[in-house]
């Protein structure tokens, strides 16, 4: 073939493949707007019931007003910061507890033989595969027996436990991906079993540990079941809170329920888009194998 006819089949393949890209390109947009378009509008109608004046809120169909920001500041001047702190607190706390019982629990599922593991690793998954429901009496009477209820220990107690399994299932994807080699290295060269956890696996599975913490702490956030059944004034949760502008669906505080709402959504929000990258990572891990 001449040269001439060469490059003209290369030139057709290339416009071939900038075409398929183009049309994947557009793909992903009107992919991405119709996710977008189904998502969002719930949570823009939240925002806007939020800055709706009070006049206005019987009028459903009115969604243009001139915005008003005092239920915000009745927020930012009444008690319900305490709840929003407990929350941030128990939930930032159980995820770490979570992460660090999690890692060395996928650390054992990982590197470790030993008889029973896969029947071990499917009774730690269990649980998860419960209604939550059911476990809420004993639940709460263990609490009462140990005098925790109403504390923020409870909480925490109770966040660490109900993800650990969400966070092995993690660990365990991430630490299967690190290369034995490494190990063997390092054990090879006379380092103890906590050296090499410490000092190769966990900076490997950095992401890993990232995505896991993320995960835990979002689903402690929007936990609102046993933080109901187990705190009292003391240790209320936001989420929990939320319930008392609830007073049947025809006495509905409208205007002061979309501003809580707003309150403990944005932090997520913030959240899951600060470490996008580590979250979308840690949840394909595993998909593609070489």
């Amino acid at each position: 073939m001449s040269e001439v006819g060469s490059d003209a089949v290369s030139s057709g393949g290339r416009g071939r493949v900038a075409h398929v890209g183009r049309k994947t390109r557009w793909g992903h947009v009107l992919g991405t707007v119709f996710v977008l378009a189904w998502t969002l509008p719930p949570f823009l109608y939240l925002i806007l019931l939020s800055v709706k004046p009070e006049p206005l809120m019987v009028e459903r169909s009115v969604l243009i007003f001139w915005p008003t920001f005092e239920r915000y500041r009745d927020v930012v001047i009444s008690n319900f910061g305490a709840p929003i702190w407990t929350s941030l607190v128990t939930s930032t706390t159980g995820a770490l507890f979570t992460l660090i019982l999690a890692s060395l629990a996928g650390v054992t599922f990982s590197f470790l033989d030993f008889r029973g593991k896969a029947a071990l690793f499917l009774l730690i998954l269990l649980p998860r595969m419960f209604p939550p429901v059911t476990t809420l009496i004993p639940i709460q009477l263990t609490m009462k027996t140990l005098g925790l209820l109403d504390t923020r220990t409870a909480l925490i107690i109770l966040f660490t436990g109900f993800q650990i399994p969400l966070a092995i299932w993690v660990m365990r994807t991430f630490f299967d991906e690190i290369p034995r080699e490494l190990v063997e290295s390092a054990a090879l060269d006379g380092a103890s079993l906590p050296t090499i956890v410490t000092r190769v696996v966990l900076p490997l599975a950095g992401p890993g540990l990232l995505t896991a913490f993320i995960l835990s702490f979002i689903f402690n956030w929007n936990e609102f079941l046993f933080p109901l059944v187990v705190t009292g004034l003391n240790a209320k949760t936001g989420s929990v809170v939320l319930m008392s502008f609830d007073t049947g669906y025809k006495k509905l505080q409208y205007g002061s329920l979309a501003v809580l709402g707003v309150v403990m959504t944005v932090p997520v929000i913030l959240f899951v888009l600060s470490f996008r990258a580590a979250l979308v990572r840690g949840l394909t891990a595993g998909a593609l194998k070489s």
